[in-house]
This record gives C-alpha cells, structure tokens and sequence, in this order.
C-alpha cells in the first residue's frame, strides 16, 4: 500500500476498533473499503504503523500528527480494553502461525509454485514477528508460539537463498536485515527439486 492509503487503513481500523474487540472475529471486514484493503487484525495494524513510520518523512505534516493519534489511540485500547485486546493477539497469533506452516507445506509439496507467491505470502511471517513482540508486551505467554516460530523458520531457512529487500527500500530501515531475515531474499524454485 501507499502511504496515504496506509494511514487510511489504520484511521479506519481504529474507527472499527470497539466492533472489532467486541466481535468473535480475528479478521473484520473494512466497509466500505472492503474491495480496496484487506481484512483489518491488530497484526495488519501493527505491521501498517511500523511501515507508516518507516516513511514518516514521506507525509505531510497533518498526516504525521494523525499517525501519532492513532499511536495513542491503540496505546489506550491496551489500556481500556485490555482482557480482549489481548485475546485478539493470542487468537491471530495462532491463526498466522498455522496460515505461515500451510504455506510452508504447500512450497515443499510445490516449491516452483509456491516461491512465485512468496512476496505476497511474506506479510504473514512479518505480522507473527510483531504479534509476538507485542504479547511480550503485553505479559502473555509467548514461549510456544516461539518454539513453533523457531520450528518454522528451521524449515525456511532449508530452503532459503539470500538476496535484496523484497520491498520498497525506504521501508528497510523498519525491517533491518538482524531481525527480519526473512525478507532479504527467496525460497528456491525449481533448484529446490532438483529441475
């Protein structure tokens, strides 16, 4: 997403904010954006605030202040509504592990297949970084999610080949090479088996 459609996104996933903690859902549905953006979690808004301040410089000066209102809004979430906001981030902590092990399945099952859409798939693996630094916060047990986490990461690295950035290049400064790896190269395509 671009910038603006970034801070879109985040204004309208707080808006939906008390919806969404009230809800059984992990994913809700942005109306009337529902064409435009995708499903709103709190890892989709962690990982859109961290990019949103990777290329703060890019928005202009009122953009910039409603970046740091929706940064307060969430903190106050934590705070109000601490008990569900804390099961959201169990719940799609969970969810992201399973969707990022599917996927992983599917590459060893299909590995030409399935590397085409790593790009697109990658977004998961970010969003369980930061749903597990933010339950670390947040007091909750993350240590399991760790271990499979770690189990997961075993197997991608298997079958990992380094290289550049796989996003736009101001954004690296929030994705720094350290910590998130994963987004600094491929899986192998037809190499994997052997073709």
């Amino acid at each position: 997403m671009k910038p603006e459609e970034e801070l879109t996104f985040v204004r309208e996933g707080m808006a939906a904010m008390e919806d969404y903690l009230s809800s059984d859902l992990v994913y809700w549905t942005l109306r009337p954006f529902s064409a435009t953006f995708p499903a709103f979690s709190v890892g989709g808004l962690l990982e859109s605030l961290r990019r949103l301040e990777a290329r703060r410089e890019e928005l202009p000066p009122g953009a910039q202040a409603e970046l740091e209102t929706v940064k307060g809004q969430l903190a106050r979430v934590r705070e109000v509504h601490p008990d569900r906001y804390r099961r959201k981030v169990e719940r799609e902590l969970s969810s992201r592990l399973d969707a990022w092990s599917w996927y992983l399945e599917d590459y060893e099952e299909r590995p030409e297949e399935a590397a085409v859409s790593y790009p697109a798939q990658v977004h998961i693996r970010v969003k369980i970084d930061l749903l597990l630094e933010e339950a670390e916060r947040l007091g909750l047990e993350a240590q399991p999610a760790r271990r499979r986490v770690e189990a997961l990461d075993q197997r991608l690295r298997r079958h990992w080949v380094p290289g550049p950035f796989l996003w736009e290049e101001a954004l690296q400064r929030a994705f720094p090479r350290e910590r998130f790896w994963w987004l600094y190269g491929r899986l192998r395509g037809r190499e994997a088996v052997g073709g």
